[in-house]
């Protein structure tokens, strides 16, 4: 597909809507930053939505830059920026495991090991991005901790934990973004696959943002 470029004060920015998008989720993810630091009985659960939401915005801006700017920078340069961007992915799924197990029914036994488990999932997949600087090996890692995620918040759901509904429905309309992204399903060169999969990310933040709200709300401090 064509590539889309303006220049803006003497800057040449590639791919300015996919840019756009990019910041939209950033502004996106530090918002809800902020709005999440409220009281609650679970400062563990809320340190790990925190974090979930720094590392999301660190990889969209770091997605922006590499889209915006890369004609600036030499092919082997722009490979290692390109592998951090695909990399800054890493500790979302990190962080959103940790959110999983800490309201999970499993004994602390089941949880250390679920713990280690992902812990070498997610080792496996640094080291095959590091080798292959692929952005599929960052879809298929973020694809099973979603995966998980639902799972996860359908059984919290069920036994009418709050907030788990919107988490889950939120995670669920986020496979949309695999699904554009995979297909490459465009309305045109300026409003692309990749935009179209920004936007719908952003929406999905909120809806998982909801449910995050909910249920940080429903352990108040005592």
């Amino acid at each position: 597909m064509e590539e889309t470029a303006i220049d803006i004060l003497g800057i040449h920015l590639q791919e300015p809507v996919t840019v756009l998008t990019n910041i939209l989720i950033v502004l996106t993810c530090a918002i809800l930053y902020f709005k999440l630091n409220l009281p609650t009985s679970k400062p563990e659960l809320k340190k790990h939505w925190r974090s979930f939401f720094v590392f999301f915005g660190t990889s969209a801006l770091i997605g922006a830059f590499a889209h915006g700017f890369k004609s600036y920078f030499a092919e082997e340069t722009f490979y290692y920026i390109w592998m951090l961007m695909n990399l800054s992915g890493i500790p979302i799924t990190y962080f959103l495991h940790c959110a999983n197990i800490e309201l999970s029914d499993f004994t602390d036994k089941t949880k250390q090991i679920l713990h280690y488990i992902f812990i070498a999932v997610i080792l496996v997949f640094t080291i095959i991005t590091i080798i292959t600087n692929n952005f599929a090996s960052v879809k298929i890692n973020g694809g099973i901790a979603i995966l998980f995620t639902i799972i996860a918040h359908v059984i919290t759901w069920r036994k009418k934990m709050e907030g788990s509904g919107w988490i889950a429905f939120g995670f669920i309309f986020s496979i949309s973004t695999m699904i554009i992204h995979t297909a490459k399903l465009s309305l045109g060169v300026w409003f692309n696959f990749k935009d179209i999969s920004h936007v719908f990310m952003n929406i999905a933040l909120f809806m998982i943002y909801a449910g995050v709200l909910r249920k940080l709300r429903a352990f108040p401090v005592k």
